[in-house]
């Protein structure tokens, strides 16, 4: 593609310029493991996540370590990558740090949708200096990233754009936080409000990345299973 300056690297083509994930998708990719390779097409990229689609699914084994070939419109891209999870007809793979740096996506993390609540009780000031509220905020999440989240919540007049404040986010795993509300959307007597999230303990933000996997791959096996019964009864 115009614009792009080849290198040569001992992972296939390598450009100097950095790339869209999405250049990787529907491309024909070879997933090779030990005595073994398999061809197929890769049929999703989002965040830390692949999704191959092969006919051999069920040959490779959860944590395997496995070699990946897509050939792609940017070139050839050779990398190494570990088996998360597999479903009918699909592979889910965690996408490797030399890919991370490698592409870029529109949006910096994925966000996936959780059930959970965020408890609020202590307001920032523009100094940094933390007031408690003297009614603590217990408010529904609808959404989160490593690094936002979005929330439902009842009006209040501290719930305002560029309102900092300290949290405690429950959603399967706890962690404390701090919150900057950078959207908020009024209906009625509720509001939802997005959030910058930044997690305080950075310890935990590997149990956050390993559940937003997690729900990354049911929902990949819910359209799946959506999309196989529609071609069933012939929609």
């Amino acid at each position: 593609m115009a614009g792009w300056r080849e290198k040569s690297g001992l992972s296939g083509t390598v450009y100097s310029d950095t790339l869209p994930l999405n250049v990787l998708l529907h491309c024909r990719t070879v997933v090779e493991k030990q005595n073994f390779v398999s061809t197929g097409v890769m049929t999703h990229v989002e965040g830390e996540l692949f999704e191959v689609e092969l006919p051999e699914f069920h040959v490779f084994d959860l944590g395997e370590t496995v070699k990946l070939t897509v050939y792609s419109p940017a070139g050839i891209q050779t990398f190494p990558s570990t088996v998360f999870a597999k479903y009918q007809g699909a592979i889910a793979l965690i996408q490797p740090p030399q890919i991370q740096k490698r592409f870029e996506e529109k949006r910096e993390h994925p966000r996936v949708n959780v059930e959970g609540s965020v408890h609020i009780d202590l307001w920032l000031d523009d100094e940094g200096q933390e007031r408690t509220l003297d009614d603590p905020l217990e408010i529904q999440v609808r959404d989160i990233s490593v690094s936002g989240i979005a929330f439902q919540a009842p009006v209040h007049p501290e719930l305002l754009r560029t309102s900092r404040m300290k949290a405690k986010v429950e959603i399967g795993i706890g962690f404390d936080c701090e919150l900057e509300i950078v959207r908020r959307n009024r209906s009625d007597d509720q509001m939802v409000c997005g959030a910058k999230m930044t997690v305080l303990d950075p310890e935990m933000l590997r149990p956050l990345r390993a559940l937003i996997l997690r729900q990354q791959v049911e929902r990949n096996v819910q359209i799946r299973q959506e999309r196989e019964e529609k071609n069933r009864f012939g929609e």
